[in-house]
């Protein structure tokens, strides 16, 4: 995008001091279900507390409203209600409302897959559901997952790919004791749990289960580049809409750099975009600085904080395949999000200017947009096809995308988002401007523990032999 060159005012100041596993999921060979188990990674949305059944004033609430708050508390002693409220209150309570765990969408299809699976299993061998449940032991689940493994066929005859690593069945084992405890409400018997990784081990045998985990495939820029470019120029893949293609490449060139999870690109809306017009310190043209706040996806434990990611405009680079900035502004501008009605086009940016002692010059965005996604589906009516401003591209749908470009680009390997993700988590570990604690924020990882097991590479690139005989690597 061309920018003006200013020399900026002498006058202004410098502003610059302004217990689940992670990422764990079957392989689309290690399937067992009849269903397709998405990890779409989106969580069921905790409900504050402060806003909980906050309009639910009981049967005192319509008479609360006729006096003003210094009212009632004269009246009630001091609170807000009356001792009858809260007596009431506590009589009808109903705690079962609040036994069962707030899982994600994908968890939840992952646990009632298993639980069909046993209601299946009780039903061919004329067991009794609850009473299964209740009497299980070493037998009757040693029975069960050798079972489980043996199905070759499921609903309608429709043919199982089965399941090919022993790592898809200690997971299995690991949903399976969440069913058992939202069934019965109570955790497995410990020694019956410890007993068990002795069967896993001689089932994976027995049905000769490989151990050995999927190598995690860095997409270097380089490759990036390869993709955009193909994603772009193919004709062999379609999309239903031209915007999709654009969003496709929108979505790498947001996780190349972030290193997030896929879903939580997918769940950027409009109100999480900042847009600024900033100066260059050194006198060089204005730059566009894109901020995205990203939402963490996996809230098990509760709400987390978000974080925000600050991307430059690239001016002078080689090829401008790989800027965010010409790809998203393109959504922008189509879409006429920005709220001044002159920004239609990247010209009418170019023609800004910043007030003299600024820094920056902030574009808002239309408010009115604030819940519209960036990434949107397209959804099909009677004359055609129309993005959906209310709901998000699947996780699936946009992963197959990226795995039909990537054999279209000729890529050895399945081309999967996270891709992206391992390649900028040990980008991040090996810069020493990125200290462990700032890496852990960007990938969302209360500590290294889960980089250390699903992340780091297991190529080591440290010459050891050269630094054991003292010689500089």
């Amino acid at each position: 995008m061309a920018r003006h060159r200013r020399r900026p005012n002498e006058d202004y100041s410098d502003g610059s001091n302004s217990d689940s596993p992670d990422d764990v999921s079957l392989s689309d060979e290690d399937k067992v279900f009849d269903v397709e188990v998405d990890d779409t990674g989106y969580e069921t949305s905790p409900t504050d507390i402060d806003d909980e059944e906050s309009n639910d004033t009981g049967d005192f609430g319509d008479d609360c409203n006729d006096f003003d708050i210094e009212d009632q508390v004269q009246l009630f002693d001091g609170n807000l209600h009356p001792r009858e409220y809260y007596l009431k209150q506590l009589k009808e309570f109903n705690e079962a409302a609040y036994n069962d765990e707030d899982y994600s969408k994908g968890s939840t299809i992952l646990l009632d897959g298993i639980e069909e699976l046993w209601n299946e299993y009780c039903a061919w061998f004329e067991y009794d559901l609850q009473e299964s449940f209740e009497s299980v032991s070493l037998g009757s689940l040693y029975n069960f997952f050798d079972w489980l493994l043996g199905q070759k066929a499921g609903k309608n005859g429709r043919k199982k790919r089965g399941t090919k690593k022993s790592s898809s069945l200690g997971t299995y084992w690991k949903v399976f004791r969440l069913v058992y405890e939202r069934a019965t409400g109570t955790k497995l018997d410990a020694k019956l749990n410890r007993k068990m990784h002795r069967v896993l081990k001689k089932l994976a045998k027995k049905h000769r289960l490989s151990d050995q985990k999927r190598e995690n495939r860095c997409m270097t820029v380089d490759d990036l580049k390869q993709q955009v470019e193909t994603t772009l120029g193919t004709t062999e893949k379609s999309f239903s809409l031209g915007e999709l293609r654009i969003l496709c490449v929108l979505f790498l060139l947001l996780l190349a750099p972030t290193g997030a999870r896929p879903a939580s690109v997918l769940k950027l809306r409009y109100r999480d975009i900042r847009v600024v017009l900033s100066r260059d310190p050194d006198s060089g043209p204005y730059k566009v600085l894109i901020r995205f706040t990203l939402e963490f996806t996996k809230t098990y434990l509760g709400t987390k904080d978000t974080y925000t990611v600050t991307l430059p405009e690239i001016l002078f680079d080689d090829s401008l395949m790989l800027s965010p900035h010409v790809f998203l502004e393109g959504i922008l501008f189509r879409h006429r999000a920005f709220e001044a009605p002159s920004l239609t086009c990247p010209d009418a940016v170019s023609r800004l200017d910043i007030h003299p002692g600024e820094w920056e010059l902030p574009l808002p965005l239309k408010p009115s947009m604030d819940d519209v996604y960036i990434f949107h589906q397209a959804v099909k009516t009677l004359v055609g096809y129309k993005m959906s401003p209310t709901e998000p591209i699947n996780p699936a749908t946009i992963a197959g995308w990226v795995r039909r470009v990537g054999k279209l680009t000729g890529f050895e390997v399945p081309t999967i988002p996270y891709n992206l993700r391992y390649n900028a988590a040990n980008m991040f570990d090996r810069s020493s401007s990125v200290s462990d604690t700032t890496r852990n924020l960007m990938l969302d990882h209360a500590n290294s523990n889960p980089f250390q097991r699903h992340y780091l590479g297991r190529q080591l690139a440290v010459d050891s032999y050269a630094l054991i005989r003292g010689l500089e690597p």
